[in-house]
């Protein structure tokens, strides 16, 4: 992405994705999908949200039923497979490090197989950030507008045709993103694998604060709520309560915390009651289904 390519060798960069791009319709709406492994395609969460019928649209008219294999609402992705003709996986740009201002172009597919792209540039770019659904998304990347209708899920290239993340209109209101290459890749292991991203918590709400600590000041995460039945309540822990380490690793902000937090993990829990210390054993659960709705 670091040089322009001429415009002429546009249309079969086009054409050229466009051989791995699908289109999907269920009841209630339409978008596009990418085939990112054999007969897996990548695509929004919010298009499949609570499909129970699937029709996938192949490249050469073909219509398929597909099977949806997971859905993480906390990125917007969803995973389907498919039995059906060969499909090309598309080329990806996996060490991609696009720069505000780079042009870059999505490719969709409607429901009557037609394909159909969309052009614009990178409006801003940054490093690892969580989305409103507490997802993990690796590198931001937005696009300088939002995206049109039938675009959700479609591939997003490179001026050389290589795909540098799967479109997302459920993140911003106003612009359209890219989840990046390492961001799918993870998401879908886990898609495959589980139906769902397994993401733990301990059922609190919390805010950095700097507190007491046996007389010592400390930096953690004051406890708001406590929800009911959750693995904190179950260990103990109450509001007014702050963690300052779990599992020996200080918590200092919210995404120390997060990173701590393994599915199934038993952790020692230190927290501040009172100004003293007191420490919790805690057993890591499943964050309740994030599934878009």
């Amino acid at each position: 992405m670091n040089s322009p390519v001429p415009s002429s060798s546009l249309p079969e960069s086009v054409q050229r994705l466009a051989a791995s791009v699908v289109g999907l319709a269920t009841r209630r709406t339409s978008g596009s999908g990418v085939i990112w492994r054999s007969g897996v395609v990548v695509t929004s969460a919010s298009v499949l949200w609570r499909a129970s019928n699937l029709s996938l649209v192949l490249p050469d008219g073909e219509q398929v039923q597909g099977e949806v294999r997971g859905l993480d609402g906390s990125t917007d992705l969803g995973a389907v497979t498919f039995s059906g003709g060969p499909v090309p996986v598309a080329e990806r740009a996996a060490a991609a490090s696009p720069r505000i201002g780079d042009f870059v172009f999505a490719v969709g597919r409607d429901t009557a197989g037609l394909t159909q792209a969309s052009f614009g540039h990178v409006g801003s770019v940054g490093g690892e950030w969580r989305t409103w659904r507490g997802g993990r998304v690796d590198s931001l990347i937005r696009l300088d507008g939002g995206l049109y209708p039938g675009f959700a899920g479609a591939p997003l290239a490179d001026a050389a045709g290589q795909v540098i993340g799967v479109a997302s209109n459920a993140h911003y209101r106003h612009h359209g993103v890219a989840l990046p290459v390492a961001t799918v890749d993870r998401v879908l292991d886990q898609l495959l694998a589980h139906g769902q991203v397994q993401q733990g918590h301990l059922g609190i709400a919390a805010q950095p604060v700097r507190a007491l600590l046996d007389g010592a000041a400390v930096d953690g995460l004051l406890i708001s709520s406590v929800a009911d039945g959750g693995p904190a309540a179950r260990a103990g822990l109450q509001v007014g309560d702050v963690i300052v380490k779990v599992g020996g690793e200080p918590t200092a902000s919210l995404s120390a915390l997060r990173s701590l937090l393994q599915v199934g993990a038993q952790l020692r829990v230190l927290v501040s009651r009172g100004g003293a210390g007191h420490e919790v054993s805690v057993e890591v659960a499943q964050r309740p289904s994030t599934r878009c709705g």
